[in-house]
């Protein structure tokens, strides 16, 4: 088998398994609607909680969905490895960080394109949030670190929680490309390829928040306002939902 088929099978791997909807399926199995016909049309975990009205089982949703895209990132992934290092013709041609690193590039925007245009709903899916955090997980932890420290501070600059998702992951892959070596993972040594992956997944999040987009444009879009949870003035379901 040669390697650019390995690619395209982890790219195609990731995509399938990244679709699998299951917010949406949560919401059916619950209370037996679509959630695509439900408030922000959305299919992830905050629209969950609008169909719902349980933290619970938005959380639940939130874990699954998760759970799915970093197994649809992992899967292809570690078994494109698998295949690299028992087939040794493969060694002295592609070095192993190039492998790794578009090995890793490609699982992770097949994950989002799934999660966001899933096949097994022929439309709109998600908005990648759950990706984005799955594939940091993976590539590194750290970068996971990184973006939870930087989203409170965005946030509460911005307030749109849309922007703030993107903002926070182009600037985290900005970092990513200047993480010393020692702070990388064994299984994914390349500064550019967590970049790039991160870079993709920003672009693809964009292309999902044209409504968003149109809703802060005409101020029908509300902030959400931080602060006013750790002053203890609001709920951060209530927040959550902005």
């Amino acid at each position: 088998m040669h390697i650019s088929v390995v690619y395209i099978l982890i790219f195609i791997s990731s995509y399938i398994i990244g679709s699998i909807p299951f917010s949406w399926i949560v919401t059916k199995l619950k209370t037996g609607n679509d959630l695509r016909e439900i408030g922000s049309g959305n299919v992830g975990g905050r629209n969950v909680y609008r169909a719902t009205k349980s933290t619970p089982w938005a959380v639940f949703a939130g874990f699954l969905d998760t759970s799915r895209s970093l197994t649809a990132m992992a899967l292809p992934y570690f078994l494109s490895l698998n295949f690299y290092f028992t087939n040794p013709e493969y060694i002295s041609v592609w070095p192993y960080d190039r492998l790794a690193c578009f090995a890793l590039a490609l699982s992770g925007i097949g994950a989002i394109l799934g999660h966001n245009w899933p096949i097994y709903l022929l439309s709109s899916g998600g908005k990648g949030i759950t990706v984005v955090i799955a594939s940091m997980a993976l590539a590194n932890p750290i970068l996971l670190g990184f973006w939870v420290l930087l989203w409170p501070i965005i946030i509460t600059i911005i307030g749109y929680s849309s922007i703030t998702y993107i903002v926070v992951t182009f600037l985290v892959g900005v970092i990513a490309l200047f993480l010393p070596s020692v702070m990388l993972m064994s299984w994914a040594q390349c500064n550019l390829g967590l970049a790039l992956l991160l870079f993709g997944i920003t672009i693809i999040m964009l292309s999902r928040q044209g409504d968003n987009f149109r809703k802060i444009r005409s101020g029908e879009a509300k902030k959400m306002n931080i602060l006013k949870v750790f002053r203890g003035k609001s709920k951060l379901s209530d927040e959550a939902l902005k």
